[in-house]
This record gives structure tokens, C-alpha cells and sequence, in this order.
């Protein structure tokens, strides 16, 4: 309905056209034609007629009709000046409600007029939510059914397990656990946290375990370590202030061990929280350093930042100045040849590092020729971190280094080698290791024997891999033994049916020996000198020499495995093998036989003595 209400003059009013649209509620339905307006007093200008629809829910709102446009903003009436800017929503509501009011509209019809306006708020709101954006400043997220609210599209936070709060000068009642030289450990809460009063600060006769006390909390750990107590809380202004200080002139001070925390160890100086790295609270850490709990140590501040929130403290450099005074008076009571017990510290591929617990823990070094007699022998397999052995002194150098021997605590196995193993003895060994130029057998731990490649088999190989393998056992025969270097060369052992078989140590020129055929060569025969071991065993009798005719086959007169005697000729210096004739043997026999044919002879045709025929007779 029209307002029966002068318009009101404005400076601004007379340049506000005649012909505005009227203003249409974004709330409201189809806009009826607005009745005629009475006319405005003369000398006024007449202001643009506002037309006031009925509230209606927001389901049954329909859009404004298409032949009336939407009103632009420079056909708006501007706010006073006097009046502040609100926004496009607050606008409209107070136009509304400010016209309701001087047409003298009813309750109901007021009421129903901010209705409208938080029906408007409400599709504002869905319209934001659907285009991503966030609340204006002063408007709060409701619920509604079409789309989640803003607190359901938080994400989740994961709830810590909640652990019993402290402040500091809280008076806390515990039980006491442990007892120590410097502290007593009190349990809190019901062995939901522990703490640590120190025993200068008790005023009366230190509790026994399991009895009960009432302190304050000086200090809290933010990251679960052990609570601070004592009878009054401390300065902590005062305690950043003396560990600046500690960090400028390099001062000592004490710290109380509160937790073992990630790489190393969380300390408390008078309320300010510190952490010592592994590495600088023991000169060899291990993986437990728990049993620093409830210790008070001596630190030194290496770095102060983020106002005491950042402090690093160490005791490397006391450490290890109290280490090298205190080796230097223990070395002075080792003298070589004496005999110590030892704990491994460290194995490495050249030696090991142990211990002597009976002199301070001082360190020395075994090389790994000292390790053991057995030259084989793998230092892991010998020791192991944290084993107990016996050592000996050998030396400290110049430099204050101690060199030690295992090997010199065991029997020595090469001082009964002489009996064991002389030459020519047959045994059985392990062998260990190949290389490119032979076996090693073990004869026994501590004793190895070298069988070369060119006396491991009768045909000549590039590699000892070709006929044996490490870990299986072979027959060998002592060829020689040294003593004073230490060294035993080794045949392969000939077969079982030859052992009653005089040994050959060497080949002799001239000489008849028994053969074995080995092989058919091209021009002779293959053989083994039967007696003899490695590479003096191997012989060649050329075919000239077989005493068969020109063009036999030697594979049929000779067949492999075929023992022979044949007389040693010559030296084949090509092939490093002598050569022998079975020609020479026979020849040999005819020989002999054509001589004692002579001598018999001779001696019958001959009459002799008296003395001679007597002699025959009897």
C-alpha cells in the first residue's frame, strides 16, 4: 500500500530519477502493480514509491517477473550521508522494515517482514557453500538439510591419550620408589608419572622406600620425561640468564637427567629444559641409556636459542680430558709379555679393538696377524663384540697406541710339526682356499700346506678349480717341510695299492722304473712313474721307443692303466719330463744276458788252479 507520509528532502534527492523502477523484495512472489500514491507537498521533490509485498516461506518464492528488470544500482536511492554503509542484506531489511513502520503496518506484518530477511540469509548462506566460500565476518554457519556444515567438513583430530597435568608449584602426593645417592624417586599420580627430589633439598631424614611425600613440581617435562621436585619452585628467568652466561665463559653445570628421549637424553638446570646428545654423554654410547635416569651430571652449554626453549648441552670434551689423564697412569703399568684379560670392543677387517677391565678400560689394538695361528681364520669367527679373551702385551709405540697378541696365548701348532708331518707322510686334509697358483689344504688348525696347480693332476691345468673344490677333503703326501719359514708342500697322494711302494723323491738318470700308461699321446705314451708324486711322477716314452714296430697301433698294445718298466734316458727340456725307453729295458736284458753267457764261458773253458777245481767241487 502507498504511504500517506511526506518523502523526505535530500540533497542527494534531486538527482534521483522520476522514473525508477520500484524496488522488489529478493524474497518475495510476482510483484503486483503499486496504487496510486497522493500527492507530495509543493516545493518537494516526490520520491520514487516503494511497493510492500506479503512475507512468504522460501519454498514458495518465485523469481520476479521477466518484463520487469532488475533495478540497477545507479537507479538505487543512496543512504544518507549521516547514516554508515551497511551491507546489501542489512539494507534491504532496514528499507523494509523502516517503510512497515511508517505506513503504520501491524505487528504480524513486521514480524513477517524479518522473516523474510533471515529466509534471504539462509539462501546466502546455501549459495556459499555450494560456491566454496567462507562466512562474512559476523554471520555464524547454521545447519541446514541440504548440504553439511562447516563443522562436520573439519577434519578429525587424532585425541592424544590424555596423561595427568601438572603446573608448576603444584603441591603433588607420592609414593617413593628408589633411593639413590643424590635424588629420591617419588611415583605421582599413581605411577602415572614420576619425579626426582634431590636430597639436598630434604629438610628431614630421607624417607625409606614405599613411604609416602608431599612436594611441589619445579619443572615439567613437555615431552614425558620425569617431573621436578622440591619444597619451592624455581626462577626460571634467573636459570636462562646463568646458562646464557655458562655458554659464554664455557662453565660447567648441573643437570639433572629427566628423560631418554630420540639420539639422546633430556637434562634439567633449575626449570629450563636441555638436551645432550648420545654421543656426548658417553664416550661409547650404547643403545640404552636408561640407566642415567634420576643422575645428576655435569654438562656444558654448547648452544642457547628461541629464549631457552633450544639448549644443547655436552661432556665429550670433560670426558675424554679424564680419559687420557687416567690411560696415561694405566699404561705405565703394562710391561710387554705380560698377560691380561681382554673384552672385545670393535672387529674390523685388518684387526680388533678390545678392552682391559683391569686397567681402567684402556684400549689396544690386535692385528690380524696377531689374532691366530691359524692364517685362514676369519677374524669374525674369532671375536665377537662384547667377548672375553686373553691377550698379551707386545708393545706401546711413540704414539701411546698398545699392541697386543691372541695367538701368543695359544699353543703354538708348528712346535710339534716336525713329528706330525715329515716328508713322505701320507694324510688326509680340508682344503680351504684356491688361488690362481694352488690349494691350501689344512692339515690341522693353525697349519696349512700349498698344493701347486702343476702338481694337483697328471694333465696340466689352468686353475686348481678344474679338479677340486674349497670344503672337500683330499689324500695328500708331505713333499717338503720348513720349519723356520713355516711352509709344507703338498702332493696328491698316489693311489692305495701303491703305498708299500718305495717313495721317489727325484728321478734319476739311467735308472729302470715302473709306469703306469696315462694317456696316448701324438709320438708316444703317457705314463706315471710309479713311486714318485706331483710333477716329477709325470714321464713320455716316444714311440721309437716302445720296441714295436713302425706304424702299430699303440692304443692296442698299450691300453690305458697298463703297468710297464721302462729305463729314464734322457730330459725332454721342452716339456720339463723325462723320457724313458722300454726298448732301453730290453735291450738292457740282452745285455746282462750276453755277459753272464761270456762269464760262464770263459770261467768253464779256462782249467785254473788246483786250488781253482777244489773250490768248484766243494
Amino acid at each position: 500500500m502507498a504511504t500517506d507520509e511526506e518523502p523526505v528532502a535530500d540533497s542527494d534527492a534531486t538527482n534521483v530519477s522520476t522514473d525508477a523502477e520500484p524496488v522488489v523484495d529478493s524474497a518475495s512472489a510476482e510483484a503486483p502493480t503499486p496504487p496510486a500514491a497522493d500527492k507530495p507537498a509543493e516545493g518537494a521533490t516526490p520520491a520514487p514509491s516503494v511497493v510492500e509485498e506479503p512475507a512468504e516461506s522460501s519454498e514458495s518464492a518465485e523469481p520476479p517477473a521477466a518484463d520487469e528488470p532488475a533495478e540497477s544500482s545507479e537507479s538505487a536511492e543512496p543512504p544518507a550521508a549521516d547514516e554508515p554503509a551497511e551491507s546489501s542484506e542489512a539494507t534491504k531489511a532496514s528499507s523494509s522494515d523502516g517503510q512497515a513502520a511508517a505506513e503504520g503496518t501491524s505487528d504480524s506484518e513486521a514480524s513477517t517482514g524479518e522473516s523474510d530477511g533471515s529466509t534471504g540469509d539462509r539462501k546466502k548462506r546455501r549459495r556459499r557453500r555450494r560456491r566454496g566460500k567462507k562466512p562474512a565476518n559476523g554471520e555464524q554457519a547454521e545447519s541446514s538439510d541440504d548440504g553439511p556444515t562447516s563443522e562436520a567438513r573439519r577434519p578429525r583430530k587424532y585425541n592424544k591419550p590424555e596423561r595427568p597435568a601438572f603446573n608448576i608449584g603444584d603441591d603433588v602426593f607420592g609414593r617413593v620408589s628408589k633411593l639413590t645417592a643424590q635424588a629420591v624417586l617419588i611415583d605421582v599420580a599413581g605411577g602415572k608419572a614420576e619425579g626426582i627430589f634431590d636430597r639436598e633439598q630434604l629438610i628431614q631424614i630421607p624417607p625409606k622406600e614405599g613411604e609416602q611425600m608431599i612436594a611441589k613440581v619445579k619443572s615439567v617435562s613437555t615431552r614425558g620425561g620425569m617431573l621436578m621436585l622440591g619444597p619451592d619452585p624455581w626462577d626460571a628467568t634467573q636459570s636462562r640468564a646463568e646458562l646464557r652466561a655458562a655458554l659464554e665463559m664455557n662453565t660447567q653445570l648441573d643437570f639433572w637427567v629427566t628423560g631418554v628421549i630420540k639420539g639422546g637424553l633430556e637434562v634439567d638446570y633449575k626449570g629450563v629444559r636441555a638436551f645432550a646428545p648420545a654421543s656426548h654423554v658417553e664416550l661409547r654410547p650404547g643403545s640404552d641409556l636408561s640407566h642415567w635416569l634420576g643422575e645428576k651430571l655435569g654438562f656444558v652449554v654448547t648452544r642457547y636459542g628461541k629464549k631457552g626453549r633450544d639448549v644443547v648441552v655436552s661432556r665429550k670434551e670433560t670426558l675424554q680430558a679424564e680419559h687420557k689423564v687416567k690411560r696415561a697412569e694405566e699404561l705405565t703399568k703394562l710391561e710387554p709379555g705380560m698377560k691380561c684379560k681382554a673384552i672385545v670392543r670393535t672387529v674390523l677387517q685388518w684387526g680388533a679393538f678390545v678392552a682391559l677391565p683391569d686397567f681402567a678400560d684402556v684400549e689396544g689394538v690386535i692385528h690380524m696377524t696377531e689374532a691366530s695361528h691359524n692364517r685362514s681364520a676369519r677374524l669374525n669367527d674369532l671375536f665377537r663384540p662384547g667377548g672375553k679373551i686373553e691377550v698379551e702385551v707386545l708393545r706401546i709405540d711413540e704414539k701411546g697406541k698398545l699392541w697386543l697378541s691372541h695367538k701368543a696365548t695359544t699353543a703354538d701348532p708348528w712346535d710339534e710339526a716336525a713329528k706330525k708331518y715329515a716328508t713322505g707322510t701320507r694324510l688326509t686334509g680340508k682344503v680351504v682356499r684356491l688361488t690362481d697358483f694352488g690349494a691350501f689344504v689344512q692339515l690341522e688348525p693353525g697349519i696349512d700346506g700349498l698344493c701347486h696347480v702343476a702338481d694337483l693332476s697328471f694333465s696340466p691345468v689352468d686353475h686348481p678349480k678344474e679338479v677340486v673344490s674349497e670344503g672337500t677333503d683330499l689324500d695328500v703326501v708331505v713333499a717338503y717341510l720348513d720349519i723356520k719359514a713355516r711352509k709344507v708342500t703338498l702332493h696328491p697322494a698316489p693311489p692305495d695299492d701303491e703305498k708299500d711302494h718305495p717313495t721317489i723323491r727325484k728321478v734319476q738318470l739311467y735308472k729302470i722304473v715302473d709306469v703306469v700308461v696315462m694317456q696316448i699321446r701324438d709320438g708316444g705314451l703317457g705314463v706315471r712313474i710309479v713311486g714318485a708324486t706331483g710333477r716329477n711322477a709325470r714321464a713320455f716314452i716316444p714311440s721309437g721307443q716302445t720296441g714295436t714296430p713302425r706304424g702299430t697301433d699303440l692304443r692296442k698294445s698299450f691300453p690305458l692303466g697298463k703297468r710297464l718298466q721302462a729305463k729314464v734316458i734322457d730330459a725332454d727340456s721342452r716339456r720339463g719330463e723325462p723320457r724313458l725307453s722300454i726298448r732301453a729295458v730290453k735291450q738292457d736284458a740282452e745285455k746282462q744276458a750276453y755277459r753272464d753267457y761270456r762269464k760262464k764261458v770263459q770261467r768253464e773253458s779256462s782249467f785254473g788252479t788246483f786250488a781253482d777245481l777244489l773250490k768248484d767241487k766243494l
